[in-house]
């Protein structure tokens, strides 16, 4: 999502002791949807035996900020620093892969989708941001059951509009004629991948055969763009969408967890 207009006006820590390593920062754009301070962690590593006792230099933090949410991703084997977060109020919310089509260029994408792919237009926002706001149902702001699930589809709308003027990310639209059947919001990394931050099929033809015809034209504008591989992200319960991309060659590197902590 968009940064703040001053990113130094966003809350960060670090916790830097011989048992326990921990790197925060405020998640801007969440804290303005859900109208408290949002916090996440993107780094923690236990060190020592003292982790326990050194994680409450985060917590009284947290705390005078008064932070609503909290959350956390790290690797599948980081065990420790799971049982920390556990013993400590955070919850296990879900389990994420990261696919990637490695090789672009040599993959196979011969098939015609019929479909056309095009940056969207400001016209196209507000369809976009409504497929976007009723796309979503395996996401973490939605699974757990101790958050709003309409604040999560807020964020995806607002995800989408301001993607239409990020500096970096590049929100597309695919139709078939004149009807918008899906979104994608992509970025073109430096080191040749494009990375799809976010995207969906519209709920109005979804089942119709629209999932694979999208992705493969997606893959057909990132090779054209120059890209050198594709890289996503999504949840370990959305298996119809993992066996779309398992279909179309992409390989899946060891996965990722996600914790919450709600006030």
């Amino acid at each position: 999502m968009s940064s703040p207009a001053n990113p130094e006006d966003c809350a960060r820590g670090v916790v830097d002791t011989p048992d326990l390593r921990l790197e925060w920062e405020e998640a801007p754009w969440d804290t303005a949807i859900f109208g408290f301070p949002v916090l996440q962690i993107s780094r923690i590593e236990v060190l020592g035996p003292a982790a326990a006792g050194d994680l409450a230099i985060f917590e009284a933090a947290r705390d005078q900020l008064a932070a609503g949410l909290v959350s956390c991703r790290m690797s599948h084997e980081c065990l420790r620093e799971s049982i920390l977060l556990e013993d400590h109020g955070f919850r296990f919310i879900e389990m994420l892969y990261m696919p990637e089509l490695a090789d672009l260029a040599g993959s196979r994408l011969d098939e015609k989708t019929g479909l056309d792919v095009g940056l969207a237009r400001e016209e196209d926002l507000p369809a976009l941001m409504e497929i976007a706001g009723n796309a979503f149902r395996n996401e973490r702001f939605h699974i757990d059951p101790r958050l709003d699930s309409r604040l999560g589809d807020e964020r995806y709308r607002r995800w989408v509009q301001s993607s239409h003027t990020h500096p970096r990310q590049q929100l597309y639209v695919v139709r078939d004629g004149a009807k918008q059947v899906a979104f994608f919001v992509t970025e073109m990394l430096p080191d040749g991948t494009c990375y799809w931050h976010l995207n969906a099929v519209s709920p109005e033809v979804q089942g119709q055969g629209y999932g694979r015809r999208a992705w493969k034209a997606m893959l057909h504008q990132a090779r054209e763009a120059g890209a050198q591989r594709v890289r996503t992200c999504i949840v370990a319960r959305n298996h119809r969408v993992l066996n779309l991309y398992a279909g179309l060659g992409f390989r899946f590197p060891p996965p990722q967890m996600t914790f919450h902590w709600v006030k």
